[in-house]
């Protein structure tokens, strides 16, 4: 590339705007020709060499055009490969290998070009795995933040394990190049969330066969890393994100804090949960007999008809419902946040509780309907700390002395206010008894993010009143009053009334 620095910036004429136009509209032109040859090849089905170089022509000029692509597939498989030997074959892919290395000159970050590249070594008779991870380290050297590059040393990587799969010393030691490899990035530059990420997947499986104090002391060895990290760079999210990867996050479960009978109609229940949830299928009201009584389920004054905090059960026969049984698998969390035992059960005996019937059928919403949808697991609700067994408790204190240390030095860093939510956040979940003080901590910090990071600003809000919500549901088990002080139904009606 020459050097432009430091030369005068030439006026640009309406003359040399013209001509620079014209100029392009006959390259346009051209371009529209081709494509519209080829196109017309295609439909025609005429596979043959001309249609071949008519692809070769395009995907030069425009390396995002898919559909040439698939043009180009389509014709190798119909006209260039047909008839050839595994040696010939090998041949025209290894061409086509070499095209890759022409074009990704002109943008390193083409889907389309990866794919074709994917393709071709899937489908060649002897694809050079051992090569092609050299190709891509290559790459990476000259930006090692491509996650182009990344996504392809992944598929690399698992080529060359699936084929070391009854090799177990050569499969060892594929995960731990990669292991160093990670480190070798990280270390060039601590903003490469791609080698963070994939350092992540790794991290349980070279530590698989360790013993429980080696693999704490690879835990603190990883604490150490992402801490000079975000010191060097505290405004930079890829190091922050391993941080919160690397403690993992305290079990957070639903809760039923009870269920509750109306005073003056028995034939309403009330159910309040620490979050909101969604039923795929209606909760069991059972008899003093113990028989099942027929009822109907709706979400209490909810904007989403599907999740609520607050359920009521209308009750439809004149047998009284006395208990409530509900099963973990006919609940699904609303959020990622929280989960649910498969082995829970709630069986409850249901409480008296005074409330006002008028202000209460004005706020029912429309009456649920089983979802549509199936439930969904979501992996990231696994413990992904269980490879190391440091106390959790004593390592968030630890981590948000840390940060707390950083906050001093950086006090308006964003990211570093947010970990602090985070781990606080995570904190409460383990100390329960200190979670009023906590909450109150975490309050005051989203408000502090509200004021200096305004672009998310909603983000935040949404977040606090999470949290003002949890310091509210934390002293329920512990209050002595009337259930009756838990639930107010004298709130303004809600516009939509409930349907018969």
């Amino acid at each position: 590339m020459s050097d432009v620095h430091g030369r005068k910036r030439e006026k640009t004429t309406e003359e040399v705007v013209k001509a620079r136009k014209a100029k392009e509209a006959v390259k346009i032109k051209e371009y529209n020709q081709l494509v519209d040859e080829c196109r017309e090849k295609m439909k025609n089905e005429v596979y043959n060499q001309d249609t071949f170089k008519l692809t070769s022509q395009l995907v030069e000029w425009n390396l995002d055009y898919y559909t040439i692509w698939n043009y180009r597939r389509i014709l190798l498989q119909e006209c260039i490969l047909k008839g050839l030997d595994a040696e010939e074959q090998q041949k025209v892919y290894n061409k086509e290998l070499m095209l890759f290395l022409q074009l990704i000159k002109k943008n390193p970050k083409s889907y389309w070009m990866w794919n074709h590249r994917i393709w071709c070594l899937q489908n060649m008779p002897k694809p050079d795995w051992q090569a092609e991870l050299g190709l891509v380290e290559k790459m990476l050297t000259m930006d090692a933040r491509n996650f182009h590059g990344w996504d392809y040393r992944r598929f690399v990587v698992g080529h060359l394990r699936r084929n070391a799969s009854n090799d177990p010393e050569a499969l060892t030691n594929i995960i731990q190049q990669e292991y160093k490899f990670t480190t070798q990035k990280i270390n060039q530059s601590f903003s490469n969330y791609s080698a963070w990420h994939q350092r992540s997947k790794l991290l349980p499986e070279i530590v698989a066969s360790m013993t429980a104090e080696e693999k704490n002391q690879v835990a603190l060895n990883e604490l150490d890393l992402v801490k000079n990290a975000i010191y060097t760079d505290p405004e930079d999210q890829s190091a922050w994100l391993y941080y919160w990867w690397l403690l993992g996050r305290a079990p957070d479960h639903v809760t039923l804090f009870g269920a509750y009978q109306i005073e003056s109609d028995p034939s309403i229940v009330i159910l309040g949960f620490n979050d909101k949830i969604k039923f795929t299928q209606k909760p069991r009201l059972l008899n003093e007999q113990g028989q099942t009584v027929d009822c109907r389920l709706y979400p209490f004054d909810s904007n989403n008809q599907s999740a609520a905090s607050i359920w009521i059960l209308q009750q439809q026969t004149t047998s009284t419902a006395k208990r409530v049984v509900i099963d973990a698998n006919v609940i699904l969390p609303s959020t990622s946040a929280k989960s649910i035992p498969h082995d829970t059960v709630w069986n409850l005996g249901l409480e008296k509780l005074d409330c006002n019937m008028g202000s209460l059928e004005s706020r029912l919403s429309d009456e649920w309907k089983p979802p549509a949808t199936q439930m969904y697991t979501d992996p990231t609700l696994d413990d992904q700390t269980s490879w190391f067994t440091l106390d959790k408790l004593n390592l968030f204190k630890a981590e948000i002395e840390t940060v707390r240390e950083l906050l001093d030095i950086e006090p308006d860093s964003a990211w570093a206010l947010q970990t602090l939510v985070h781990f606080l956040t995570q904190l409460a979940a383990y100390k329960k008894q200190d979670q009023v003080t906590i909450y109150a901590e975490i309050v005051d910090t989203l408000d502090k993010l509200c004021d200096i990071d305004s672009d998310r600003k909603l983000r935040y809000k949404d977040l606090k009143t999470d949290i003002v919500f949890k310091q509210l549901t934390s002293t329920w088990a512990h209050w002595t009053a009337s259930p009756s002080t838990r639930f107010s139904c004298s709130c303004p009606p809600s516009k939509q009334p409930a349907k018969n």
